[in-house]
């Protein structure tokens, strides 16, 4: 009788420790699966952050989940590329979105997105510096004292609508300063046009001395960028750009023939029939690029739709 009785007890232990085993098991699971649908809604909201959280509750519950781990590495990588991305650290966010891209068994979603923000990097670094050289180009004529060109130059940029986005804001501000820097010098007397050597040409000792002093007084001032802040002024004072104004005579030649103006206006049809805007190329731009597809033995059109596209 003894025996039957503990032979009951043991089993109803036995069955009520694996029911208890199954539903802890069954809990786990539940809120396994929650994290992970949270997750994965999340993303699709570009709620990434509350994805992360939730991706890295999944696997408290599951510690060594693979999928878990992926999706929580793939959305780390994505948000790290796109920040990248912002601060113009272009290399920096290739690498990040192509790890989201080559993620084994990632999330699809995610993978999908990746794919596309690596096609957006090389025409947002191609015309965030374009930006910047456009800039050194309107700084350059500043120190001429060119104002009213330098202010021409600066609507290449303040016109553009794309200019005000995140990955050219820095750029952009750069700009409004330095065209505010170029209005007071216009208010003031300046009259658009580069300061003529001639007023410091001496006819006697004293003149001399007097045309000396002024030359000093302008070269200081104009090595200042009035209107700059010290780090915008000696950006300009060491701007080692490409521009009309700067470039060599081999930098305007192709094969020792210069670079015309309907070479210049063809290959202007040539970006715009590819989808390229043409108005955000100067003219150096163009034979910059006219050289490069020479050099690359390509044409013009190859090399518009291997670069700019």
């Amino acid at each position: 009788m003894k025996k039957w009785v503990w032979a009951v007890a043991t089993a109803i232990i036995i069955i009520i420790a694996g029911g208890l085993a199954y539903t802890s098991h069954h809990n786990v699971q539940t809120q396994y699966n929650n994290a992970m649908n949270s997750g994965k809604l999340s993303v699709q909201d570009k709620s990434y952050s509350a994805a992360e959280t939730a991706f890295q509750t999944a696997l408290r519950h599951k510690d060594s989940d693979k999928v878990a781990q992926t999706y929580l590495s793939q959305t780390q990588n994505y948000v790290a590329g796109n920040a990248a991305l912002n601060d113009g650290n272009f290399s920096t966010a290739k690498k990040a979105f192509t790890k989201v891209k080559n993620a084994k068994n990632g999330y699809d979603v995610l993978t999908k997105r990746a794919k596309t923000s690596l096609k957006r990097v090389k025409p947002i670094q191609f015309r965030s510096e374009m930006f910047t050289q456009i800039y050194g180009q309107a700084v350059t004529q500043y120190q001429a004292q060119s104002y009213t060109e330098s202010n021409a130059t600066l609507d290449r940029i303040l016109t553009d609508k794309d200019a005000k986005q995140t990955y050219y804001q820095d750029t952009y501000n750069k700009a409004v300063a330095l065209r505010s820097s170029n209005n007071k010098a216009i208010k003031n007397g300046g009259d658009g046009t580069p300061a003529s050597d001639s007023s410091a040409v001496a006819t006697t000792d004293s003149d001399s001395s007097s045309a000396t002093a002024t030359t000093g007084s302008t070269s200081a001032s104009s090595s200042s960028v009035a209107g700059l802040t010290k780090a915008e002024s000696k950006a300009a004072k060491n701007y080692k750009g490409t521009n009309e104004y700067t470039v060599k005579k081999s930098q305007t030649e192709i094969n020792g023939k210069t670079i015309t103006n309907a070479q210049i206006a063809a290959a202007r049809k040539t970006l715009k029939s590819a989808g390229v805007e043409a108005g955000s190329f100067s003219d150096q731009d163009i034979r910059t690029g006219l050289i490069a597809a020479n050099k690359a033995g390509i044409s013009y059109k190859a090399y518009v739709n291997k670069t700019y596209k």
